[in-house]
């Protein structure tokens, strides 16, 4: 077999000199006259060559269907086994066939090489099923034969899910997660996450639009804020909520009326811009619970009190309905905004701008913190208890 000629069409496509079907073709020519199972054996070891031991998406069938020919054949060194076996541990872990990647790496853990990047793969796929343990004496055996960079970050995260500084591995599906459950289930270890699943999202259409309550003529009420990683509703998440509870016109800034919690922020992450305006950093959100678990508590601190809020008809009150749908929980309250009475009473404040900071200013009401969830719904509450008493 003429390897160099194979070796400078890898390279060829590595190097993006020639397309995938272009290289195909030429490999499939170079070995179209070798036997079974080596014509087999350097179809999947030319994709392998650059991309560590892992084939295509589009090739793991053609891995599946050769690799016991491969794996018991004379033709085919030790060392060429243990590639084609630790492709199947890549392979049959990212299509959620668990059983088969147990196989194989069980196998693999059995012999000894130099081949760092069968220990990495090995490392990456203990670490992904929680066997930290192994995983670091993998690492150790990887990073014995290896100085690469890649092999040292790879080594950093794991350190980072050991010391709780980065979350553990969890499958992007609801069906997959089912699936990871089940096997890691079978190697009697508790994934806590999966314990408390989440709900299943109430469809867009099933949810109620928000309800507008006009007239202030009401003492007793729930004032609320959020703050949150952007301001579309249908994509950005919330990082915080608070509450104050009003009974009566009374505004008691004490723990059994108040209700405030930041939020893990839910499939996104904080821009340094919004960062920077709320003083909510990624860092701080990172171990707050979820939002399916906060909103619960929420829900049962507001009861079926009006929601006061500062512009929220626009804002706030949207992104409550993106987290009772994550959440599965339907909140029927009317809400009433501020902002409409900032609109009739300018005369009276004169505020050019009609943020809540400014109003509550012109108003001789002052926010201590400003785009923090507490202390814009304490400023809310009594926003719109000075109004109140204007329309009287």
């Amino acid at each position: 077999m003429n390897k160099e000629k194979y070796e400078m069409i890898i390279n060829m496509y590595n190097e993006k000199q020639i397309n995938r079907e272009e290289f195909d073709t030429l490999i499939n020519e170079l070995i179209k006259n070798l036997k079974t199972p080596l014509r087999e054996f350097y179809k999947l070891y030319s994709y392998l060559w650059d991309s560590f031991y892992s084939v295509p998406k589009d090739m793991r069938s053609y891995l599946y269907d050769n690799a016991l020919i491969i794996i018991e054949s004379d033709l085919i060194s030790n060392n060429e086994k243990n590639i084609i076996k630790c492709s199947i541990v890549n392979a049959s872990f990212g299509d959620y066939n668990y059983d088969l990647a147990e196989t194989y790496a069980t196998d693999l853990i059995n012999e000894s090489y130099d081949d760092y990047k069968i220990y990495l793969e090995l490392a990456r796929y203990y670490t992904k099923t929680r066997r930290y343990g192994l995983a670091n004496k993998l690492f150790q055996d990887a990073l014995r034969l290896s100085s690469l960079d890649i092999v040292k970050n790879d080594y950093e995260d794991y350190q980072k899910i050991v010391n709780k500084e980065k979350k553990e591995y969890l499958p992007a599906t609801k069906e997959n997660r089912e699936i990871y459950n089940e096997f890691m289930k079978s190697l009697d270890i508790v994934v806590e996450e999966l314990l408390n699943k989440k709900p299943e999202k109430i469809k867009r259409e099933d949810y109620p639009t928000p309800k507008e309550h006009i007239i202030p003529d009401f003492t007793s009420f729930v004032a609320f804020d959020v703050e949150t990683t952007g301001v579309n509703h249908n994509m950005d998440s919330i990082t915080e909520i608070a509450a104050i509870k009003v009974v009566d016109g009374k505004i008691v800034e004490e723990k059994d009326f108040l209700f405030q919690e930041l939020v893990h922020s839910y499939g996104r992450r904080i821009p340094s811009n919004v960062e920077k305006l709320t003083g909510i950093t990624n860092e701080m959100v990172k171990d707050a619970r979820e939002i399916w678990d906060v909103f619960k508590d929420f829900v049962d601190f507001i009861g079926d009190n009006i929601l006061v809020g500062y512009n929220c008809m626009t804002f706030d009150s949207k992104f409550l309905v993106r987290a009772g749908r994550i959440s599965n929980i339907v909140i029927n309250n009317e809400y009433f905004d501020v902002l409409r009475l900032s609109r009739m009473f300018k005369s009276y404040h004169k505020s050019e701008k009609l943020t809540l900071v400014e109003v509550g200013k012109a108003l001789g009401i002052e926010n201590p913190q400003a785009h923090r969830a507490l202390a814009d719904a304490i400023t809310t509450a009594k926003v719109y208890m000075k109004f109140y008493e204007i329309t009287k």
